[in-house]
């Protein structure tokens, strides 16, 4: 396991008033609560309401594969879960969880649970999972920028929105809510509704 992806943002430095990096004294110490770590060629994450924040899992039996995010990491690259919701801000205040490589820094929010029975619901959660991201996109943004490190220049920065299958998949309110998602992020983060990830 190499922590060079976390180090590179200096992501102790960005969060010194958050008492759970105020612990990290050594890499390992990243794993006990803040980060996961895997090298497969395959992971799912999945918002584990049981734990209380989002966590890899090796397969998708008993939960629905339009209930997780799939990774594919054909190169086997060191690949970090950063839990965020729940762990690092309060429950629902931000995205649940982003993945993090050498090279890419994904933000995903989970709207596979939410009720999607009607088109102002769906509607509502296209919104809210794109609000959660935001709000943490910049957050996380601005103490990088304090610290001196511009976040969109170290590495790819996107944003992830899963939904289960209920949702239709291609609709113009899901891309207008794109195209504020990219305006509101200065043209630097992609906000993609999707259940599948390739990282290079």
């Amino acid at each position: 396991m190499d922590c060079t992806p976390i180090n590179r943002l200096r992501l102790t430095d960005a969060f010194q008033d958050i008492q759970k990096f105020q612990t990290i004294q050594s890499d390992d110490d990243y794993l006990i609560e803040l980060f996961e770590w895997t090298d497969r060629g395959t992971v799912y994450v999945y918002d584990d309401e049981n734990k209380g924040h989002s966590t890899y899992v090796t397969d998708t039996k008993g939960l629905g594969a339009d209930k997780t995010l799939q990774i594919t990491n054909p190169t086997h690259k060191d690949l970090f879960l950063w839990h965020i919701d729940g762990v690092l801000y309060k429950r629902d205040s931000k995205c649940d969880c982003a993945f993090l490589t050498d090279t890419d820094l994904g933000f995903v929010e989970f709207k596979a649970n939410a009720a999607n029975e009607s088109q102002a619901a769906i509607k509502a959660n296209y919104e809210k999972a794109s609000s959660q991201l935001l709000l943490t996109f910049n957050d996380i943004d601005q103490r990088c920028k304090k610290i001196g490190i511009d976040m969109c220049k170290v590495v790819t920065v996107e944003a992830y929105a899963v939904f289960n299958r209920t949702v239709p998949k291609n609709n113009a309110h899901k891309k207008n809510i794109s195209r504020k998602f990219l305006k509101a992020t200065n043209e630097r983060v992609l906000l993609t509704f999707c259940n599948q990830v390739t990282i290079n």
